[in-house]
């Protein structure tokens, strides 16, 4: 099969309207330092955490109220990342598995949303211990921005955790369409 030569290209046509300029990439972080005793069994929730703030110059507009972190409402869906780093101490002698569990959890405290186990056996060091859960928000209607969302620690450990600093990152990758 044969194909006609092209001809000659016509006029170039006006441009388009200017395309999405939402940047697609946002982070929050919500940190806090001082001394917070969690015993063994206990939830504790992060935005209760002595001192917490959403540092400034962030880009989500995550708004906490000492309880809950709300998100501001999208009209399609995002994808979250909580990134957790904690650090402090937990009790317990070398050698034993000490468990504890970082959550998200709805408004009532006890719904848990996601959540990730950690393990500590060595030493009572748990500086610098990271942890990430990924979720996402669907639209204006979405319980992290209608309700917002506790992020926090499970102590399954059987001894008390001592925690001296924490940062939660929030990025929230958003679908622009």
């Amino acid at each position: 099969m044969t194909y006609p030569t092209p001809g000659v290209p016509g006029p170039v046509g006006p441009e388009g309207p200017p395309g999405p300029t939402i940047s697609q990439f946002q982070q929050d972080i919500f940190s806090a330092t001082g001394s917070l005793s969690i015993p063994s069994g206990a939830w504790v929730n992060f935005a209760g955490f002595p001192g917490a703030v959403v540092q400034p110059g962030g880009t989500v507009g995550i708004v906490a109220n000492g309880i809950v972190l709300k998100f501001p409402p999208l009209t399609g869906f995002s994808q979250v990342l909580f990134s957790f780093r904690i650090s402090g101490t937990i009790g317990g002698a070398s050698g034993t598995p000490r468990e504890w569990q970082i959550q998200t959890r709805r408004p009532d405290g006890v719904t848990v949303v996601g959540s990730d186990g950690n393990v500590k056996v060595d030493g009572t060091s748990i500086s610098n211990r990271d942890t990430v859960l990924v979720s996402y928000t669907s639209g204006v209607t979405d319980p992290f921005s209608v309700d917002g969302i506790q992020v926090g620690m499970l102590n399954k450990s059987g001894q008390t955790i001592t925690l001296t600093a924490i940062d939660v990152r929030v990025q929230r990758i958003i679908n622009p369409q």
